[in-house]
């Protein structure tokens, strides 16, 4: 946000898409970096591995994390006679192809057109009703498992749906009130003009004649929402089936795997938990030593009492 604010306040008379500097917008943070430090030397270098040194490693995660996947859960339970080393040359092999899956999917995306609000989208219309899912088992005793399933189903319809209609039926002007733009002061730039090359343009999406009554007001939602209602949708209808369906089906559940009042409210809950904790730990004590070996019942009508009280 505050980088979307900085490039607004800097070219606000001077946009570089309308002037055929860039592109697109995904172009925009480069184009200040190079606008803004072209005059200091290896400055916009360190910017560039900044910005590279992030993506790698997000992506040789995801990488590693899709190779242990599809060996562990899907090649080794049906072949379970391979090899340590065989394992470990399909395992580089996966690495390889994958790898080469995501540089196949960046040159894809390249000719899409903005590439974070297709992948904030993407990002809002699944993980939305996921943390819906999550946020309603752990704060509800209530919701049971075919709550859980129907309100998931719910939330992934409905962000899928909104998401899909937006996309095939772009907002109008008038719903995502872009922000005003000049090219008044393009004549008088503070920094030099650096020009790029025009192959990255995309094309424009085809405005449909025939625009359906929701184009106009649900399917002009903004993507940054779809996660808020995934999320609302997945806990709403996913706790009216839970109560509709008979509640949480468990005789005994453990305390421990819900989000109480005291967890939210740590501070003041604090000499009470320290409380729990220092008994919790006395009766952990009491039990290990009640299951030790060398601790022995006292016998209250053993010959040694008897022995004593005689003396």
């Amino acid at each position: 946000m505050f980088t979307g604010l900085t490039m607004y306040s800097v070219y606000k008379n001077c946009d570089p898409l309308t002037n055929g500097d860039i592109g697109t917008y995904d172009q925009m943070l480069p184009y200040l970096v190079m606008d803004i430090l072209a005059d200091y030397p290896g400055i916009p270098g360190l910017f560039v591995a900044a910005a590279y040194s992030g993506t790698l490693s997000t992506v040789s995660s995801s990488i590693n994390a899709l190779v242990a996947v599809t060996v562990e859960d899907f090649i080794l339970p049906v072949c379970k006679n391979l090899s340590e080393k065989q394992v470990t040359w399909m395992n580089m092999g996966l690495s390889v192809f994958f790898g080469a899956l995501c540089i196949g999917m960046a040159g894809v995306a390249s000719v899409l057109g903005n590439i974070l609000q297709a992948a904030l989208s993407i990002f809002g219309m699944i993980s939305g009703p996921l943390l819906g899912l999550y946020l309603l088992g752990m704060l509800f005793r209530t919701s049971n498992s075919i709550g859980g399933l129907v309100g998931l189903i719910l939330g992934l319809v409905l962000t899928l749906w909104v998401g899909v209609g937006g996309l095939t039926f772009p907002p109008t002007a008038e719903k995502t009130n872009p922000l005003q733009v000049s090219t008044a002061g393009c004549n008088s730039t503070l920094g030099q003009n650096f020009t790029t090359a025009a192959p990255w343009t995309s094309a424009a999406t085809p405005q449909t004649d025939v625009r359906p009554p929701l184009a106009d007001s649900w399917y002009s939602l903004s993507y940054l929402y779809f996660a808020v209602v995934g999320t609302l949708t997945t806990m709403a209808s996913g706790l009216l089936v839970s109560m509709i369906t008979g509640g949480c089906k468990q005789q005994h559940s453990n305390p421990d795997l819900f989000v109480k009042m005291s967890d939210l409210i740590c501070f003041s809950c604090r000499g009470k938990s320290e409380e729990s904790d220092v008994a919790e730990k006395a009766a952990t004590d009491f039990y290990l030593k009640a299951g030790d070996s060398t601790f022995k019942d006292f016998d209250p009508m053993g010959k040694d009492v008897q022995q004593v009280t005689k003396l």
